[in-house]
């Protein structure tokens, strides 16, 4: 539906923003019960999975997707987390151009094989903290799709008065007949 109970402010802006930080969108239209728990919740996820993940799990790397030994499929997801997991998008681009040079003491950089062997030595936690920021930022996509389109409302969903004061009568009738 393109009409929406509430005023949305400029939808892009809004996504842009959901996308910069999970909620934030939602924040700016006004809609501040939606803003913490998409705040809460994909932060928290992501929280959990980076600490999980050692911090060593959020990386990009520039190569080729065709190349699937190396491509990083899982920071496609991290991505749109937004803020939180854009160093990691600053470092690679910052080695890819000038190899050796990192920024924020290699923060968020591709760890180097050796550590990542460690991580997945100790057991399936690194994996999870993979799985659970991946996760987070694919769930930020469903909410920067919400701060864009606003409410979703199906059919039959729509407020009729007559149908509402129709279904109003129908229970109040129920409700009479079960006393």
């Amino acid at each position: 539906m393109t009409d929406t109970s509430i005023p949305l402010r400029e939808p892009a802006k809004a996504a842009f923003l959901a996308w910069l930080i999970p909620g934030l969108g939602h924040f700016y239209q006004g809609r501040t019960g939606k803003g913490w728990l998409y705040a809460t919740c994909i932060l928290g996820l992501y929280a959990v999975g980076f600490y999980l993940g050692s911090g060593k799990n959020v990386y990009w790397r520039w190569v080729s997707p065709f190349n699937s030994d190396k491509f990083m499929f899982h920071y496609v997801g991290q991505f749109f987390v937004g803020l939180p997991a854009l160093p990691a998008l600053i470092q690679a681009t910052i080695e890819h151009f000038r190899p050796g040079a990192n920024l924020l003491g290699g923060f968020m950089a591709e760890p180097p094989a050796n550590v990542l062997n460690a991580l997945l030595l100790r057991g399936k936690t690194y994996d999870i903290g993979l799985i659970y920021t991946t996760v987070a930022g694919l769930l930020n996509v469903l909410a920067i799709y919400d701060a864009y389109e606003g409410p979703a409302y199906g059919r039959g969903d729509e407020t009729d008065p007559e149908a509402a004061s129709e279904d109003q009568a129908l229970a109040a009738q129920a409700g009479g007949a079960t006393r």
